[in-house]
């Protein structure tokens, strides 16, 4: 048998222009759902994650205000107590009583006081005689005056 040859035909195919090609629209890029999905995520989580860091801030500077406001009161009662103490401690009575009968000391006698009189520190002060100077008038006159520093004669 002989089998007829095969015939090939020619179709006349039209090709775009270069130029049209160039200027068409690009085709979209599908995206990947996850992305999607990991974004809507990230929107929910993030504010739900501050939030939750917000409260936790929150509790741990309350607790940090009552600890504080329990070493105030420690400290108060403290203060108090060593007040107290330091008030017993200073008494005339306490210090004569400790004074006399574990020191072995006694109250002093008449000839052992002696009274001193003592001039007061500061007698007098000479003040200097003011000095008048041509601009001190012009200043004075002008309604402005100077402060003047000098040492205490004495």
């Amino acid at each position: 048998m002989i089998a007829e040859r095969r015939r090939e035909r020619l179709y006349p195919v039209f090709l775009p222009d270069r130029s049209a090609h160039a200027s068409a629209p690009s085709r979209r890029r599908r995206r990947s759902p996850i992305a999607g999905v990991m974004v809507v995520a990230v929107l929910f989580f993030l504010p739900a994650l501050l939030y939750v860091a917000q409260r936790a801030h929150r509790a741990e500077t309350g607790y940090t205000i009552l600890r504080l406001q329990g070493d105030v009161a420690q400290l108060r009662a403290d203060h108090a107590r060593l007040l107290s103490k330091a008030t017993a401690l200073k008494s005339p009575y306490r210090i004569e009583h400790y004074a006399t009968s574990k020191l072995g000391m006694a109250p002093p006698r008449q000839p052992q006081l002696a009274a001193i009189t003592v001039k007061p520190a500061i007698a007098r002060v000479a003040v200097p005689a003011e000095r008048f100077s041509v601009l001190r008038v012009i200043g004075a006159w002008l309604g402005r005056s100077e402060a003047e520093a000098s040492e205490r004669v004495p």
